[in-house]
């Protein structure tokens, strides 16, 4: 009977110890991209596991003191990714007939997923958006002049600023007709929040800072504990009550 209770001291031990301390970060990702957020939080030290779902979709969990700095190294990362259109989404098929025009503004559309897709996969850039405008042209013998605008928010840990010429020359070679002076291109910094955590140090409010980040767990090993405690102090009595 005694064994039967420590047994049960030990699950308990274990079910506290386990629960109640990661949070969901993020939820229905493909296996690659949850497999690319997971090492990069491991890497920087930040407690982090998966979980597949129902579909084969993966959801990131990562230790609730944590959350915080998960958050924002993701972001400087530009993780997870935004979901780009593709051709099947734009031209489903059994879709109806639609105007020339319609064609032809989802094509534009397109291209500017594809190019906001290429400069994503840029290192350190966050978010990339570009806008592809018709120009107008007075005369009808000539092409329409079109134009193209850029924005890029970008890691503070990468220099982007000497990629500009390289991230014009891909606009102007992806769109037809279009003049290099046509090209207008805005680079942002984001801003850096993570914070790492604090390496220990030898003053007097080292011990308090230590507590004040371990209080979850310290608060479920004395929980726990409590209850082994509890469940030999029963079986001690049950086995004294026997004949």
């Amino acid at each position: 009977m005694t064994n039967g209770w420590l047994r049960l001291g030990c699950i308990g031990v274990l079910v506290l110890m386990l629960s109640g301390c990661k949070v969901e970060l993020y939820s229905e990702l493909s296996e690659a991209e949850a497999n690319q957020m997971l090492a990069l939080l491991l890497l920087r030290n930040i407690d982090a596991s998966k979980e597949i779902t129902k579909g084969g979709l993966v959801t990131i969990k990562v230790d609730k003191t944590q959350f915080i700095n998960a958050v924002e190294l993701l972001r400087q990362e530009g993780l997870p990714r935004k979901k780009i259109a593709t051709l099947e989404d734009l031209f489903p098929s059994g879709q109806l007939v639609t105007s020339p025009v319609q064609e032809h503004a989802k094509i534009i559309y397109l291209k500017e997923q594809q190019l906001e897709k290429m400069l994503q996969a840029m290192d350190g850039v966050i978010i990339a958006q570009v806008s592809i405008g018709e120009g107008i042209s007075q005369n009808p013998r000539e092409l329409p002049k079109p134009s193209a605008s850029v924005f890029i928010k970008y890691s503070p840990e990468r220099n982007l600023l000497n990629r500009e010429t390289a991230i014009k020359s891909l606009i102007f070679n992806s769109v037809p007709n279009l003049l290099s002076e046509n090209i207008s291109i805005v680079l942002q910094a984001a801003d850096y929040r993570y914070q790492p955590l604090p390496e220990p140090s030898g003053s007097s409010d080292a011990p308090h800072a230590w507590l004040d980040h371990n209080r979850l767990p310290i608060m479920f090993l004395l929980v726990a504990l409590a209850v082994l405690i509890l469940a030999i102090m029963v079986g001690k009595w049950i086995r004294s009550r026997r004949p």
